[in-house]
């Protein structure tokens, strides 16, 4: 029976002196095998079993010499059960290079929040507080990583002004509501910003958020009023409405005007909004019903830019035929790229039409297995993502081989013969993950 998990060992702890947390601290630093590159691979450390054993080096190593010690960055210390935490014990805390997870604390004194602003290498979470101060603010706003700060509710502007210092990615999903000047005072934040609790945007908020530099996560927001939905379709960068049911026709128009890549996963498509959403220019991502009318995935499918649609679940000939003809912007062949997601498996007649699309890259990204002749057609696509498929046999392996395009990428592949690997590595366009290289996985 295997032991506790990290997160359950470490989230188990109470209470913390200055010499446990130093000893803590540097469980998570000591020697590891490195291949001469950036790359280590320590699968029975404990430390990192949560990261399947992975370790990315900040600078290349010596072949000769690859013994190095190194700090496990991408590893989560979770100590939620801590309640209290004096500024001695966050000094030792903040030498951890990964994530540091500190949930439990319900209030943090402003020398505290000093210290842990100083943490660098990886997320702070401080998921547990319900307020700070400003000055509070102000030093956390310098933390050197992602900061999650979801217990917060409410957020004024001095509060904000502090945060927006930040230059990471700063989440926000317990804030539920902004003023005008609060919202102008986040939009001045240079990191991704995340403001999943908010419902409803007045059309001021939205157009101070929409001049945002980086990501906008709004997730809960089920209705745009006419402003707000004008507002954000002047928005130039990445844009995410995961909550988002319904737009009137004008809205629709309004938001077609956005500039980037734009999230709708719960968007209704109807004939409205699929003209509309035609008309979008940047990356679209929608999730549509999967008996959406021919005709509604024809609009859809007229956006100039990469496009992935989800919800089909089957794909039969007649929808085949409607995203094979996906044109890329202004109609030029190659400079887009389709992902279809959810459709686990197609015909050879379906993989055939789909092998015909010209506008850029192809995507499946939930096919796992291939047949014999699915493959067959498949790889007549000269750029194609199939990075679910996890095992292949020797004739599929033979197949993908005879690719002449300029990428195929199988990089979700672990099971293969010997033989089937040896082939696929011989073929200049096929792209597999770093672990069939005999190396550690990058990803």
């Amino acid at each position: 029976m295997s032991g506790p998990s990290l997160y359950e060992k470490y989230g188990a702890i109470r209470h913390l002196d200055v010499a446990g947390a130093r000893e803590l601290v540097d469980a998570f630093r000591r020697p590891i095998t490195a291949d001469g590159r950036r790359l280590g691979h320590v699968g029975d450390d404990e430390v990192v079993a949560d990261t399947w054993g992975r370790v990315t080096l900040g600078r290349a190593c010596d072949p000769e010499d690859p013994r190095v010690v190194v700090a496990h960055d991408k590893t989560h210390l979770h100590l939620h059960g801590l309640r209290r935490l004096p500024v001695s014990v966050a000094r030792e805390l903040v030498r951890h290079p990964g994530h540091l997870y500190l949930d439990g604390l319900s209030s943090i004194t402003d020398g505290v929040a000093t210290v842990l602003g100083s943490h660098v290498g990886g997320s702070l979470s401080l998921d547990g507080l319900r307020t700070i101060t400003v000055a509070a603010a102000e030093a956390l706003g310098g933390h050197g990583g992602e900061l999650s700060l979801n217990g917060l509710t409410d957020l004024c502007e001095t509060t904000a002004r502090g945060l927006a210092r930040h230059a990471h990615d700063l989440v926000l999903n317990g804030v539920e509501a902004l003023c005008s000047r609060t919202a102008a005072t986040l939009g001045c934040h240079r990191g991704n910003l995340y403001l999943g609790g908010i419902t409803d945007l007045s059309g001021h908020v939205a157009r101070h958020l929409a001049r945002h530099a980086g990501h906008v996560h709004f997730h809960r927001v089920s209705l745009l009023t006419n402003e707000a939905a004008e507002a954000l379709g002047e928005r130039i960068g990445y844009l995410c409405l995961k909550g988002l049911g319904r737009l009137s026709a004008g809205q629709a128009d309004a938001l077609a005007c956005h500039r980037g890549e734009l999230q709708l996963p719960a968007l209704h498509i109807d004939d409205a909004v699929a003209e509309a959403l035609g008309r979008h220019g940047g990356s679209l991502i929608v999730r549509v019903p999967a008996a959406l009318p021919l005709h509604r995935l024809e609009a859809l499918v007229r956006h100039e830019g990469p496009l992935q649609i989800s919800g089909l679940g089957t794909l039969d000939e007649p929808r085949a035929r409607v995203l094979a003809a996906q044109a890329g912007p202004r109609g030029i062949r190659g400079l887009s790229c389709l992902f279809i997601a959810g459709v686990a498996s197609v015909s050879s007649a379906v993989a055939a039409i789909l092998a015909t699309h010209t506008a850029g890259g192809l995507a499946l990204t939930d096919i796992t297995d291939l047949t014999e002749d699915v493959t067959r057609e498949l790889v007549k696509h000269p750029l194609l993502a199939l990075d679910r498929v996890t095992r292949v046999s020797d004739r599929v392996a033979s197949i993908l081989a005879t690719h002449a395009g300029g990428t195929l990428s199988l990089r979700g592949l672990k099971e293969a013969s010997p033989r089937a690997i040896a082939v696929l590595k011989a073929t200049p366009s096929v792209e597999l993950a770093a672990a069939l290289f005999g190396t550690s996985p990058t990803l």
